[in-house]
């Protein structure tokens, strides 16, 4: 069994090595010098100081799927349902655009990385890890025949982890969406949209009365054709151009009021802040530290965007990935930041503008223009629930 299961490791690294695919899936491949060039950072004048990566996994086979699903009993070999398929380009772009900040090879001061409590999180941080810091023609180099090495992660219990997973417990949460849920303009658009509601319960067999409902059977066929399977023909009609406008919706929803955006992403941004007035100050632990490099979901990318007030409506990408660049200026000695967002692992990343403030923002005002949404108490203090009811929760399988 040990004999075959190095064979199967060796023709599985063999193929990523030359680019090959298997059943449709994509396997690491090395990725254009034009796309690692174009990803790098041109901001003239200043000096980076500290960077944010917070990215969402690549690409999984299904999580869920839906009554009248063809491939209802599907296995996924050799993954398995939710599980990552492949994910390895957006480590080597993060080393063409952070070539000049970073060590050229892993450095435990420099880098912490930490993933949500989810197979599939953890091992594209992995794959991240080995694509950023592969230890060839280093001091790390140990094995000529395996350009990787092993880097520690850190994950926090879904229990208790309230930045990247957030699915710790939250009745004043679940409240306030089914408040959303309840509004007169979202009545309305659901009411807009009733008939193609009700066309998706006839083809799925599934109860299909939100958005997030939408969302639910969106990511499944997406996850299937990803696969590499062939999609019903019902789907012809519907997947992805009319489905697309509600799905997307549902994200918008999840983080409709500043209350909404605090309880999901404030907590990842005060964070982040906290960490960046430390490097500013000086009382950074450990002070050589450059980068916090973590793994989410695609909620956790679009919960972020929209506390800050930058997310549009359109579907997180597997690999989506926002930057955050604490940056001194080299005359002044004023710290601002930017943040870029890559929807797209084929494209440029974009920089993104707060509202309010310029895409160089400078970090006390965007401390100011985001104090709505940074939380003003406990996760437990502000997930209370106003009723004494159990309203109906929204939720769907990302």
């Amino acid at each position: 069994m040990k004999l075959l299961g190095l064979l199967f490791f060796l023709s599985h690294w063999l193929m990523a090595v030359r680019g090959a695919s298997i059943s449709g899936v994509e396997v690491p491949v090395e990725v254009p010098e034009e796309v690692i060039e174009t990803s790098r950072n041109t901001s003239s004048n200043s000096t980076l100081k500290l960077v944010h990566v917070l990215f969402r996994h690549g690409p999984r086979t299904p999580v869920s799927t839906y009554p009248k699903d063809p491939y209802i009993n599907e296995t996924f070999e050799p993954y398995g349902w939710g599980h990552l398929t492949n994910l390895y380009k957006i480590g080597k772009q993060l080393r063409g655009r952070y070539t000049d900040f970073l060590a050229p090879y892993y450095q435990p001061d420099m880098i912490h990385a930490q993933s949500s409590a989810s197979p599939r999180t953890m091992m594209s941080l992995q794959m991240v890890l080995g694509g950023l810091f592969p230890p060839e023609n280093t001091p790390m180099e140990w094995n000529l025949m395996l350009n990787w090495q092993p880097i520690p992660i850190q994950v926090e219990p879904e229990e208790t982890d309230v930045r990247l997973r957030m699915k710790v417990p939250c009745p004043r949460y679940d409240e306030a969406v089914q408040e959303v849920m309840n509004s007169p303009e979202v009545k309305e658009f659901h009411a807009q949209n009733s008939e193609l509601l009700q066309e998706l319960t006839e083809k799925t067999g599934l109860n299909v009365t939100y958005a997030h409902d939408v969302t639910n059977v969106f990511i499944t066929l997406l996850a299937e054709q990803g696969y590499g399977l062939e999609l019903p023909q019902w789907t012809k009609e519907y997947f992805p151009d009319k489905m697309l406008p509600l799905a997307a919706q549902s994200y918008i929803y999840d983080a409709y009021t500043p209350e909404l955006r605090k309880l999901k992403g404030g907590f990842y941004l005060d964070h982040i802040f906290e960490q960046m007035q430390s490097k500013i100050s000086g009382k950074m632990e450990p002070s050589a530290r450059k980068m916090y490099l973590s793994c989410g979901h695609d909620w956790t990318i679009t919960n972020v965007l929209s506390a800050l007030g930058v997310w549009q409506p359109q579907m997180p990408r597997f690999s989506a990935l926002i930057a955050f660049e604490l940056r001194q200026r080299d005359d002044t000695g004023e710290y601002f930041v930017e943040i870029f967002f890559q929807n797209d692992p084929d494209k440029e990343p974009e920089q993104l503008q707060v509202p309010g403030c310029a895409k160089q923002c400078p970090i006390e005002k965007l401390l100011e223009l985001t104090e709505q949404v940074l939380p003003d108490g406990s996760y437990e203090q502000l997930c209370m629930a106003k009723s004494a009811a159990n309203g109906a929760k929204i939720s769907y399988n990302k």
